[in-house]
């Protein structure tokens, strides 16, 4: 047994509560001071949140275990992401906002699960998707070639249209030429995964899109993420890595985000550190630029990527993707682009389409016109009226929100008065920042839009953030 010597035996308890003493008078100014209570009940919630958070196996299912924090279910220790996504999609019954049935497409106002609504979310930015020369083009190329074909691109798949189709591209975005391939997600990943390998190193904006991040997973490079936008960031991460061969990937227009890639900056780095410049313009392609042209048109065609890719199902009202870039490099992808030599090529319909869009885009350059005017008098409605939209300068306008439940609660409102949106969760945003992406295009009155804020007003006043949610913001900020 320790034995405490008299002499220090009064010095020890004296210390002792001395040190109880100030704790407790600091935790009594705490309590009772505004910092120090927010400070508390952020502690308290934070402690609350742990356990779902300690339970993720990966960042999706954090997410989506939050999720079931704010809707204020239960969790089981050891379950697994599916357990915890059905859980969380059986609680929200029919307000689920994904996969819901659509009919009549090319109608003004389609059908959403039996109900006529308007779209305020279409990739149909330019309106090509209800023209009828699109539509006819496509079916003249069908019935020209087949529904299918007889093979991949590199053995007996080649069709006669593709080839055309890639000397359009080419034309349009003042390239050599292009391959095209039959989904745009393949085109994104191919054109990092076909030239990159094990020793290089990919730069990515953080807000890349998930088919490039696919795209840096198979060519084993190392992967490293800049700062959105930032290429001070991006220069800082340079010159601590070793590598082979340096890639620098970004957006013409961020699709979460609906604000414009920096290429003047991004060119710049690329040519002081000898970088292959890559930029998918899957959204900017028929929305910026005077003429639809794209992001190198928007900064006057003064600064320039090294390989441009994108897709047909957004400004082209088709299905399928591209790259563009010189001859020799198309080449080389005919015969590494993994999206090209192990899938089917693009359909003839699909292809047809395309072509048909483009030449219209270049005819009719109205319509990016008139899809800007209508993006911006959305984007000053929205401010004027409170939303947050974040750093949107474009079409594309992420109304921000920070929770999920109301999300799907003014997503459903809006759809049973008539408005078709898309409601966003994470992975495919940060999670602290749900989101509707609305989308403006060419065909949209100003009444229309009038009337698309004026729903939003009136969602956002029936379904509120809840008090939940403003105080897990606050304790994870």
């Amino acid at each position: 047994m320790l034995i405490i010597p008299a002499s220090i035996y009064s010095p020890v308890i004296l210390t002792i509560v001395v040190f109880l003493t100030i704790l407790v008078f600091f935790w009594y100014l705490l309590a009772n001071s505004p910092w120090g209570r927010a400070k508390i009940e952020k502690l308290k919630i934070y402690w609350e949140v742990r356990p779902y958070l300690n339970e993720g196996k990966s960042i999706n299912h954090s997410a989506a275990l939050l999720s079931k924090y704010v809707l204020q279910l239960d969790f089981k220790k050891g379950e697994s992401e599916m357990e915890t996504f059905l859980d969380v999609k059986d609680s929200v019954g029919h307000k689920y906002p994904f996969m819901r049935k659509v009919k009549n497409s090319r109608d003004q106002n389609i059908s959403v699960e039996g109900k006529p609504c308007k779209c305020i979310s279409s990739y149909n930015y330019l309106d090509l998707g209800r023209d009828e020369r699109v539509n006819k083009a496509a079916i003249d190329a069908a019935e020209n070639y087949s529904t299918g074909n007889h093979g991949p691109r590199m053995l007996c798949g080649n069709l006669q249209i593709l080839e055309d189709l890639e000397i359009q591209i080419g034309s349009f975005f003042k390239r050599e030429h292009a391959l095209v391939f039959s989904s745009g997600y393949l085109a994104c990943m191919s054109t990092i995964a076909g030239i990159a390998r094990k020793g290089d190193l990919i730069l990515m904006d953080k807000l890349n899109h998930a088919s490039l991040r696919a795209g840096t997973k198979l060519s084993g490079a190392l992967v490293r993420n800049f700062k959105h936008n930032d290429f001070k960031d991006a220069e800082k991460i340079i010159k601590k890595t070793k590598y082979r061969q340096l890639i620098i990937v970004i957006e013409g227009i961020y699709s979460m985000d609906g604000d414009i890639g920096d290429l003047p900056a991004a060119r710049k780095l690329s040519d002081k550190y000898g970088a292959i410049l890559i930029m998918d313009e899957a959204h900017s392609l028929g929305t910026i630029g005077k003429t639809g042209h794209g992001c190198e048109e928007h900064f006057n065609y003064e600064y320039k990527a090294d390989i441009i890719c994108g897709t047909f199902s957004k400004s082209l009202s088709s299905v399928g993707g591209f790259l563009t870039c010189g001859t020799r490099l198309r080449d080389f992808y005919t015969f590494y682009a993994p999206g090209a030599v192990f899938s089917a090529p693009l359909s003839a319909y699909h292809a047809g389409a395309a072509m048909k869009s483009f030449e219209i885009i270049e005819k009719e350059p109205w319509r990016t016109e008139q899809c800007q005017k209508n993006g911006e008098y959305l984007r000053e409605k929205f401010v004027e009226n409170g939303f947050d939209i974040e750093r949107s300068e474009t079409c594309v306008i992420p109304v921000v929100l920070r929770d999920v439940k109301q999300l799907m609660n003014m997503n459903y409102y809006m759809l049973s008065q008539g408005y078709f949106s898309a409601a966003v969760m994470a992975p495919a945003c940060s999670v602290e920042a749900p989101r509707f992406r609305i989308c403006a295009t060419s065909s949209e009155t100003k009444d229309d839009i009038d009337k698309i804020i004026n729903i939003f007003i009136e969602a956002r006043e029936k379904f509120p953030e809840s008090e939940r949610i403003t105080k897990l913001v606050q304790a994870i900020k």
